[in-house]
C-alpha cells in the first residue's frame, strides 16, 4: 500500500511540475450542464489530489467502522450477536438430537456474528469430525486458527488431534499429544487421546507407562481401565515375542512389578508365547505357578 502511494505521488508530481518547469501551466476546461468551467492544469491536479485524499479518508473511516465490534459495525456487516446466540442454541439442540450436519452448519453461520469466532468454528469442526466430514472439519479448523487466542490454544489442539486421529495421521497427532502430556499430565481428555493414539500405533509400552496417570485422573471407569490395561500387557507380550532377541520377552517380564507377575491372564499369555519361542523351561515354570493358583482358587 505504501509503495502504491509513493508511485501515485511521483505521477502527480510529474503532472504538476512538468508544465510549471516549462513556464506554461496549461489549462483544463469542463462543460457541465451548459456551464463552462476552466482552470489551470496545475489547479486541476491539486483539486484532483485533494478529492482523492478525501475519498481515501472516507474509505478508511468506513473500513474502521465496518470492522469494529460496535452495534453499527455489526449492522453494516449484517452481523447480529443475538442471531449468533440463537444459532448456537439451535446447533446445540441439533447435536443432542444427533443431527451433526445441521449442527455444523449452524455453528458456521453463528461465527459471522459471534462474540467468540474461534469457539463457533471449533464447535463446527468437532460436529463435522463426529459426522466423519473430514474435509469440512479441516476447513473449519483453518478458520479457527486465524482468530485463535493463546487462551483458546488448548481447546484448538484437542480438536486438531481428534481430526488427525480420524485421518490416521498418528505421527502428527503423537507430536502434539506428547507436548500436551508435558503441559497437562493429569488432564483426563489428554490422557484418553494419548491412550488412543498409542494403541492405534501399536505402542503398547507407552500405553502401559500411561496407565498410572489414567488411574489417578480417573480417565475411564475402573472396569474399563482394567480391560485396557490387560489389552496393553497382552499386546506387549505378543509384540516382544516377535523380537529378534529371543530373550527380550523374558527380560521384560522379569522387570515387571509383582502385581503383573502374579496376574493369571498375563502368566498364561507369557507361557503360551514362551512355548512358541522355544523357551520351554521358562514356560514350564509359569505353568507350574498357574496350576498352583488355579488349584487354590478351586479350594
Amino acid at each position: 500500500m505504501f509503495r502504491i502511494l509513493i508511485i501515485f505521488l511521483v505521477l502527480v508530481g510529474g503532472f504538476f511540475l512538468g508544465p510549471l518547469l516549462q513556464g506554461h501551466q496549461g489549462s483544463a476546461i469542463f462543460v457541465v450542464a451548459n456551464y463552462r468551467i476552466s482552470m489551470s492544469f496545475n489547479s486541476f491536479v491539486i483539486l484532483l489530489t485533494f478529492g482523492l485524499l478525501c475519498l481515501y479518508i472516507i474509505y478508511w473511516l468506513f473500513k474502521k467502522i465496518f470492522n469494529s465490534k460496535t452495534a453499527l459495525g455489526n449492522w453494516l456487516r449484517s452481523k447480529s450477536p443475538r442471531k449468533a446466540i440463537k444459532r448456537i442454541e439451535q446447533a446445540q439442540f441439533s447435536l443432542l438430537e444427533g443431527d451433526y450436519q445441521q449442527a455444523s452448519k449452524l455453528f458456521m453461520k453463528s461465527a459471522k456474528g459471534a462474540n467468540n469466532i474461534t469457539l463457533s468454528y471449533l464447535l463446527a469442526a468437532q460436529a463435522q469430525i463426529d459426522n466423519d466430514q473430514l474435509i469440512p472439519a479441516n476447513q473449519s479448523l483453518e478458520q479457527a486458527a486465524k482468530t485463535c487466542q493463546p487462551k483458546e490454544k488448548f481447546a484448538f489442539q484437542l480438536v486438531q488431534i481428534r481430526l488427525q486421529i480420524k485421518n490416521h495421521e498418528y505421527d502428527a497427532a503423537k507430536v502434539v499429544i506428547e507436548n500436551l502430556l508435558n503441559e497437562k499430565p493429569r488432564n483426563p481428555e489428554v490422557l484418553r487421546l494419548a491412550d488412543q493414539i498409542y494403541y492405534e500405533m501399536g505402542d503398547y509400552q507407552a500405553v502401559i507407562d500411561l496407565m498410572p496417570s489414567m488411574y489417578k485422573a480417573k480417565a475411564y471407569s475402573e472396569s474399563q481401565l482394567e480391560q485396557f490395561k490387560q489389552a496393553a500387557y497382552i499386546g506387549r507380550i505378543k509384540q516382544l515375542s516377535t523380537d529378534e532377541d529371543p530373550l527380550a520377552l523374558i527380560k521384560w517380564w522379569r522387570s515387571q512389578p509383582k502385581v503383573i507377575l502374579n496376574n493369571l491372564a498375563y502368566q498364561k499369555a507369557m507361557a503360551n508365547y514362551l512355548k512358541q519361542l522355544g523357551q520351554t523351561a521358562e514356560a514350564e515354570k509359569l505353568l507350574v505357578t498357574i496350576d498352583k493358583i488355579e488349584s487354590k482358587q478351586k479350594d
